[in-house]
């Protein structure tokens, strides 16, 4: 079930004859970070663009701001550059690819051309999604597009560090983002073939997702993007990254900041995408890293730093993985390290 904005029944059509795009949103109690990507999404300059937010059983106090938000903006209007704005209320926790899905199956049935991954805790710049298009468009053989990807927070001399440069590349068998941590250079512009795209925002073309069908729900969180963006490869198709187009995203510079939960389900995941897609010799130089950089040596300098809900994240990953045991986490002490009861 769903509810839809007042103003998409009384949608004004603009016959701009841009490809339709439908961003999905995944929203869980996130309703402050939510707005303000919605915020800065009103000022795109995109002129055919539709947002879902795929929400995974927040409380209704989040879903009444951001219902609020919809009611009072000019949502639908000549105003704004959001055609429709749609709450898809899932009512539990389906996990990031869940609710990706159940996005994208939305977005599917409403005649989407193309479906844009945005993480909540994002802001956009009004050109982004023109340029991501464009790049999109100019190959009918590119499936899926990413953009670069900035720190929300600006250095004390007024720049801002990278976040992502919209891929990632496989380092010793591992994914590792792309210009994390670095300042932007000028050859860093127009677009370029790219693997592996980082999910932060990802824009999926309609045909490519027919081939290659949604996300593996088995992964619940993390590596997801990983995964998906490898798979669409193996079907033919090419990925690229749109380096003029820019986004801002709110993320920890910090990996103490990690919790036990996230770090299970990157464990985890990292194994069973790398024993899926490779194999078993194209993985001992990968599982002989592993085990000694982030099992032996990370977990030796947890157990130093008194991070041992981190290292049972690590062994419960490990215990769960050779068990098959996917999907959601299902340990209560990683979910909820300060209660009981498990509600995330």
């Amino acid at each position: 079930m769903h509810q839809e904005s007042k103003a998409g029944s009384q949608l004004l059509e603009k016959e701009s004859g841009a490809p339709s795009v439908y961003a999905v949103i995944v929203n869980w109690n996130g309703e402050r970070d939510t707005i303000k990507c919605l915020e800065s999404l009103l000022h795109a300059s995109y002129q055919n663009l539709h947002v879902v937010i795929s929400d995974n059983g927040s409380r209704e106090a989040s879903l009444c701001a951001l219902q609020s938000w919809i009611d009072s903006r000019p949502v639908g209007t000549d105003a704004s550059a959001i055609r429709t704005c749609t709450i898809l209320r899932n009512y539990r926790n389906l996990g990031f690819t869940g609710a990706n899905t159940a996005g994208i199956n939305f977005a599917l049935t409403h005649n989407a051309d193309y479906i844009l991954f945005l993480n909540n805790d994002t802001i956009v710049t009004p050109d982004f999604l023109n340029i991501m298009v464009r790049a999109a468009e100019s190959d009918p053989k590119i499936g899926i597009v990413g953009c670069k990807i900035f720190y929300t927070e600006a250095e004390p001399n007024g720049r801002h560090r990278l976040w992502s440069l919209g891929g990632y590349s496989f380092h010793l068998g591992m994914p590792i983002n792309l210009g994390s941590e670095q300042y932007d250079r000028p050859e860093w512009k127009g677009v370029r073939q790219q693997d592996l795209i980082n999910g932060c925002c990802m824009l999926l073309k309609r045909a490519m997702i027919d081939i290659a069908g949604v996300q593996d729900d088995l992964l619940f969180f993390g590596i997801d993007d990983v995964e998906y963006s490898f798979r669409a490869s193996k079907y033919g198709w090419k990925n690229v990254v749109a380096r003029d187009a820019v986004i801002y995203h709110s993320a920890s510079r910090s990996v103490v900041s990690r919790s036990g939960l996230q770090v299970y389900y990157l464990f985890r995941n990292v194994l069973y995408f790398r024993f899926r897609n490779f194999l078993w010799y194209q993985n001992l130089l990968f599982l002989s890293v592993f085990a000694f950089r982030y099992l032996f040596l990370g977990c030796l300098y947890r157990l130093l730093m008194g991070q041992h809900s981190i290292n049972r994240g690590v062994y419960l990953a490990m215990r769960d993985f050779w068990a098959g045991r996917m999907g959601e986490c299902g340990h209560e002490e990683l979910c909820c390290p300060d209660r009981k009861s498990h509600h995330r």
